[in-house]
């Protein structure tokens, strides 16, 4: 699954999955409609957006469904960026039993650049807009857009993810995950490794990797991928 705003064709994800393709696993690509149908073009931050988080995760049970319904028993849910959280959300609500295990490749959050105080407060705005029915278009500096436009609804079910709630979610999975980083991906600070490893999460660091796992870095993720694929991980919850 594809990050934040982009679809199955972005580099990371698209040459992963030729690898794993090639190696001989089933592999499936999909791309997130974010509201618009057959959406095959990254949308841009300053695009109006009224896709949710929950819509999001509605479509990955779709694909579980979709796989389940034409034979396949072991499946493996592989997220990027942001498709990890949106992985890890399906994951905390009723997931298939046919999930075996999910690895997360440079998982992160979506916070506000804001401190905690202006984050808590532009929260409890959006939620008494939702309440009050307002579909006023907002916009905010979030994630890697400088400008990102929609209504308090769709904002709000994406403020909801903190690095604080990522943490907490990685406790309630039963299927082993996996999280996989480059030791040269500042985005979630230089101690996210060990956070995530306190949570009895299996953490693989790929030294010298971006966020993107870019360049000569994109066969070593394309091999620990095949090793997470071959091996189970610590359970979560565990």
């Amino acid at each position: 699954l594809h990050g934040f705003l982009q679809t199955r064709s972005f580099p990371t994800v698209a040459n992963a999955g030729e690898a794993l393709d090639q190696a001989g696993y089933t592999t499936l690509l999909p791309t997130l409609s974010l509201g618009i149908s057959r959406r095959n073009q990254s949308l841009s931050c300053e695009a109006i957006h009224t896709h949710t988080l929950q819509e999001d995760v509605a479509e990955v049970e779709f694909w579980v469904r979709w796989l389940s319904d034409r034979g396949h028993k072991r499946i493996v849910l592989v997220g990027h960026s942001f498709g990890s959280v949106q992985i890890l959300d399906y994951l905390n609500h009723a997931p298939s039993p046919l999930i075996k295990k999910a690895i997360l490749i440079s998982l992160t959050d979506v916070e506000v650049k804001q401190n905690a105080e202006q984050r808590a407060a532009f929260s409890r705005n959006l939620r008494n807009r939702v309440a009050r029915g307002d579909q006023g278009i907002i916009e905010v500096e979030f994630s890697q857009c400088k400008r990102f436009v929609g209504p308090p609804r769709s904002l709000l079910s994406y403020l909801a993810i903190t690095r604080e709630t990522i943490l907490a979610d990685l406790r309630k999975p039963k299927v082993p995950i996996e999280v996989l980083l480059g030791s040269a991906d500042d985005r979630m600070g230089p101690d996210w490794a060990k956070k995530l490893a306190a949570r009895g999460i299996t953490v693989r660091v790929i030294e010298g990797a971006n966020h993107f796992f870019d360049n000569q870095h994109e066969f070593d993720l394309q091999d620990a991928l095949q090793e997470g694929l071959k091996m189970p991980s610590r359970q979560a919850g565990s």
